[in-house]
């Protein structure tokens, strides 16, 4: 592949800087929508979607040979490669005047009010174009974890892989997400222009039941009721872990406010699909800690305690604790590391029943709700992922023989800028 030459265009494409998502940026973008402002949003992801899938072909081809030439691998390299070839083409032999890469889309642009039909097919074309993607990446963490796992097997060990691959993960993972977030937002803005009673339902990209009473711009929530998402979510990990345990109630979930909230409901700015995420992951671990600890032939459980608070600078701390025995001291950092898992060595994953249930997904579904409760190995490194995109944290505390605490570090709107960097 090193000497193909669309290769060659590839790592040309990658050696260019990525521009930083600015959640603020991207609501502005939604609380003006216009069909100007729509096409310009298209002539910035025609130019950034290539250099960004570009970097993740190149990231992929650079692992490990025994690790690149596992079949899943492989289909990620096939499939990434499709969408950059696709994407570069629609940008090659678009009809539209200023999608060309050395014309700059000026805020004075000027559309010819006749040709808004043309305009408006073309952005039509284009979303086809992004929906056709977003469903060829659907399997993309799956495929990741099948071949991490088929890597650990050939080399016959349990022992978690390297830095290298720890690094690499994180960096594809973030890169990845960045690409959903970016075609995600601009499907949902586009379906919020032209079909503004919401008869054609958003991309499947971070998708979350919506509330009656929403006013979601794209795919973020400004003034997101918090918690009517935990409950969401305690939902969703309740799910999960009825599916697992079938005979055993999970314990119940208490959220309480901190004294400087005075109360009210705590309403915050963020991507309600990557909060919804972070909190499934941490719920479900919770529960499924504190049964395993207290006893399976329990009729219950010590309540799951979420505290909410804030900072004088208008940062959001939601914090949840559990009492599922804690972790031994040497094992604080490992569950953010890949394919980490405290599951029986016994539980096997099925990577291809999980893929079909991930295929026949509805958009309605949560995320993660068709993987297992435990034994994946994505799950908490994925969640501190997705809270640190945008300058956030999550952070771990627990306490061998009592009980954990997560963390999760929600910064103010002005300062949730994509992060490049672990």
């Amino acid at each position: 592949m090193e000497d193909d030459v669309d290769f060659q265009r590839i790592k040309l494409t990658a050696s260019r800087a990525q521009t930083p998502l600015s959640i603020a940026q991207c609501l502005m973008l939604g609380q003006t929508l216009n069909t100007k402002s729509l096409l310009k949003n298209l002539t910035f992801l025609n130019r950034e979607l290539p250099v960004r899938f570009s970097k993740r072909i190149v990231e992929l081809s650079n692992l490990p040979s025994e690790l690149r030439r596992t079949e899943p691998i492989i289909n990620l390299i096939k499939n990434y490669t499709t969408s950059f070839n696709e994407l570069q083409a629609y940008s090659d032999n678009s009809r539209l005047w200023f999608l060309s890469p050395n014309t700059q889309i000026r805020e004075d642009l000027e559309l010819d009010d006749n040709n808004e039909a043309f305009h408006t097919a073309a952005q039509k074309e284009y979303a086809d174009l992004l929906q056709k993607v977003t469903n060829r990446h659907k399997q993309d963490v799956i495929y990741m974890a099948h071949g991490i796992s088929l890597f650990k097997r050939y080399q016959n060990t349990r022992s978690q892989p390297s830095d290298e691959i720890q690094h690499f993960l994180n960096s594809f993972n973030r890169g990845r997400l960045g690409i959903r977030i970016m075609v995600g937002h601009h499907l949902a803005l586009q379906n919020q222009l032209f079909y503004p009673s919401g008869e054609l339902s958003s991309s499947s990209y971070l998708s979350t039941p919506t509330s009656a009473q929403s006013k979601r711009v794209g795919i973020i929530e400004p003034q997101c009721d918090i918690e009517a998402l935990i409950q969401n979510a305690t939902h969703s990990a309740q799910f999960v872990f009825f599916q697992h345990y079938s005979t055993v109630f999970p314990p119940n979930v208490h959220i309480v406010h901190a004294k400087e909230l005075g109360g009210k409901k705590v309403r915050f700015p963020v991507v309600p699909a990557l909060l919804h995420h972070i909190l499934f992951e941490l719920l479900k671990n919770s529960m499924r800690a504190t049964a395993e600890f207290h006893g399976l032939d329990k009729s219950s459980y010590p309540d799951i305690e979420i505290l909410l608070s804030s900072n004088p600078a208008g940062d959001l701390d939601i914090r949840i604790k559990d009492h599922g025995g804690g972790m031994p001291p040497g094992h604080i950092v490992k569950p953010f590391d890949y394919l980490f898992t405290t599951a029986s060595s016994t539980v096997c994953i099925d990577f291809p029943s999980i893929m079909t249930a991930v295929e026949k997904k509805p958009q309605t579904s949560a995320m993660g709700e068709n993987l297992p409760l435990c034994g994946f190995g994505f799950g908490l490194a994925t969640s501190k992922l997705y809270a640190r995109l945008f300058g956030g944290d999550l952070t771990l505390n627990s306490i061998a023989g009592s009980g954990t605490e997560a963390t999760i570090q929600l910064r103010r709107l002005e300062d949730q800028l994509e992060q490049s960097e672990d």
